[in-house]
């Protein structure tokens, strides 16, 4: 089965807990997931497994109306990859529009249609956007 990247960079957990549902899901669909935390990981660790999967699902709090800083560090890493994207602000998130502007412009990343949003914790509506997403990167 193809391995999956999940990395998460979260601010108070529930971004993390987020992407640890995501990748659940994901292993339910029979992918290999890794799951890795960028707020406790080297961002060397991240860009290594980032190269070990073809496909990378990435989870990230807007902070301050940016991305949290852990996901800005990885991102500047990537390349040939399928990307889904995750994204959680309690007043109005914005990661996932700053991840997306920022691998439009790299080379040979495919960004998935569907985005998962999360205000604050993961609800009903988070999780049926993550089905979609899961179905959507698994089936590229």
């Amino acid at each position: 089965p193809e391995k999956i990247l999940v990395a998460s960079a979260s601010i108070h957990g529930h971004t993390r807990a987020a992407a640890h549902t995501m990748a659940e899901k994901l292993r339910a669909k029979g992918a290999k997931v890794v799951e890795m935390d960028l707020t406790r990981t080297d961002v060397s660790y991240a860009v290594t497994e980032a190269f070990r999967c073809g496909k990378i699902v990435l989870a990230c709090a807007t902070y301050d109306g940016f991305l949290f800083p852990p996901m800005e560090s990885l991102l500047t890493h990537l390349k040939n990859r399928t990307v889904a994207l995750m994204e959680n602000g309690t007043w109005a998130p914005m990661a996932a529009k700053l991840m997306r502007a920022e691998l439009e412009g790299m080379k040979n990343i495919t960004v998935c249609e569907n985005v998962v949003t999360i205000r604050s914790a993961a609800n009903a509506a988070a999780e049926a956007q993550m089905d979609a997403l899961a179905d959507e990167i698994v089936a590229k």
